[in-house]
């Protein structure tokens, strides 16, 4: 026992100046796709709530659950008894209504031929007239009150108001339908169960970022393997406090393949801020990985001073480009912007000198969103007097989509670290956009084979000989004789 122990102690604290080695990554080449998380409910586009305005016992119901149903059919049916007998008790009413104005006309009539010849005074007919249009005003109050019954035995058969599905149904045969203060609620009826909405909430920070139109990607937990897409459709202004968090619903509208989607389910959603074609990337894990050595950190301040990018004629040009990588393949900015113009070899020159003289006219001042505008501005300034009546037209077609479209991300810059003959080397690189787990690399000092440093590194061979020498308990590696 005590040779092994004294074996491990020497195979371990022989080797005080080996390092534990670097874990590295190369750039590939992939999406890259910025979002924001949220979940909420799947609900139908259209769901109407069927009540009742009037009270009675459900003598029949006709449909149930999940029940295909057109507008205007009979869902259930109240007894109709009472309304038939209010509505016998109604009739008569207005017969008896009816019978009194025939009497009170017929001797309106008979007192006016009297008046006619002398022998009636004007207060009697006075009278006589008075009579006869109280009697004229019952029979039409008594009609209304037949016309309301009727409605009411009509209101007793309940129907559909629109085609669709019975999604709930919260009455039973024998059941009570009370109305007196509010309309309950007998059945709920989805319109069209092939198109659902996903109202998510969205934290007041991710809010700003989201607008109608954006697509989105979800699941559910029935179909965990599946994703699902839709698209933004309202972006609600009224926020939601919960307990001193303000949130807000943004409406998804999403196909429903096969109906698989019920209302109800839980959408675990993705909001598509920006998504990136193939493009050159990093881990991020290599942005967050910095050196123990104090040299090596001094060397990486060094390379984020002003001034101490490419420079030249490399690092104009990527400005002009808003930035772009030449392991990205895909052009931004300015030039991106004037390239869709189809423009001629004369013109192509006078956008490149626009950009480089915006560029060496505005210096390094830092600030590469105020550089990059600078520069489309000095080249659409150069370009505008020679564009052809099509190319106005498209210069004006690109504007508004730039206007509507989604934002381009900015390029930064940072500083990364590659392993290079065992040892890690500061490079600054250009980036773009960033996601959780890779961001998009534009521009840079790296090299062919180069391997970025993602974590590892030095071990603190201190720490690691006070672990072996006292355990958690305080105890020691003891070696004894045998």
């Amino acid at each position: 026992m005590a040779l092994a122990l004294l074996l491990a102690w020497f195979l371990f604290f022989r080797g005080d100046g080996d390092e534990t080695p670097y874990r590295t990554a190369a750039v590939d080449r992939g999406r890259i796709t910025q979002s924001v998380s949220a979940t909420g409910s799947l609900q139908p586009l259209v769901s109407v709530n069927v009540g009742s305005t009037v009270s009675g016992l459900v003598e029949e119901v006709l449909v149930d659950f999940n029940s295909q149903v057109r507008a205007g059919q009979i869902l259930a049916r109240l007894e109709p008894d009472t309304f038939e007998q209010r509505m016998q008790q109604l009739q008569a009413s207005l017969n008896t209504a009816r019978a009194d104005y025939q009497v009170a006309d017929s001797d309106y009539q008979r007192y006016l031929r009297l008046a006619e010849q002398g022998f009636v005074s004007d207060q009697l007919m006075a009278q006589q007239r008075a009579a006869r249009a109280r009697a004229a005003a019952a029979v039409q109050q008594a009609s209304a009150q037949l016309e309301t019954a009727r409605v009411d035995f009509e209101r007793s058969i309940i129907r559909s108001p629109i085609d669709g599905v019975v999604v709930d149904r919260q009455i039973n045969p024998g059941q009570s339908v009370a109305a007196s203060f509010q309309a309950p609620t007998l059945f709920v009826i989805a319109q069209d169960l092939s198109r659902l909405q996903a109202n998510i909430t969205v934290d007041e920070a991710d809010i700003g970022q989201v607008r109608e139109g954006l697509p989105v990607r979800f699941t559910v937990d029935a179909f965990p393997d599946e994703d699902f897409e839709g698209r933004v459709s309202q972006v609600r202004q009224q926020g939601v406090d919960t307990n001193g968090v303000v949130s807000y619903t943004v409406v998804v509208e999403a196909d429903n393949p096969g109906r698989r989607l019920l209302p109800g389910m839980t959408a675990n959603a993705s909001i598509i801020i920006q998504e990136t074609a193939e493009v050159a990337r990093i881990p991020n894990s290599a942005l967050r990985f910095q050196p123990p050595d104090e040299a090596l950190q001094a060397r990486a301040r060094a390379l984020m001073s002003p001034g101490q990018g490419r420079g030249g004629d490399g690092e104009a040009i990527a400005a002009e480009r808003g930035g772009q990588s030449r392991a990205a393949g895909q052009p931004r900015g300015a030039l991106a912007f004037a390239e869709g113009l189809d423009l001629t070899e004369r013109q192509k020159q006078l956008a490149r000198d626009a950009a480089r003289n915006a560029r060496q006219a505005g210096g390094d001042d830092g600030d590469r969103r105020a550089q990059m505008r600078r520069v489309r501005q000095a080249v659409l300034a150069a370009l505008e007097p020679t564009l052809s009546e099509t190319q106005r037209a498209r210069l004006a077609a690109l504007r508004g989509a730039a206007a509507n479209g989604p934002r381009e991300t900015p390029t930064r810059a940072a500083v990364i670290f590659v392993l290079r003959n065992n040892r890690p080397e500061p490079v600054r690189v250009e980036l773009g956009a960033a996601d959780d787990s890779y961001t998009e690399l534009r521009g840079g000092d790296l090299r062919d084979g180069d391997q970025i440093i993602t974590g590892g590194g030095p071990v603190d061979r201190a720490r690691q000989q006070q672990q072996m020498r006292g355990g958690p308990m305080g105890g020691g590696v003891r070696i004894r004789g045998g």
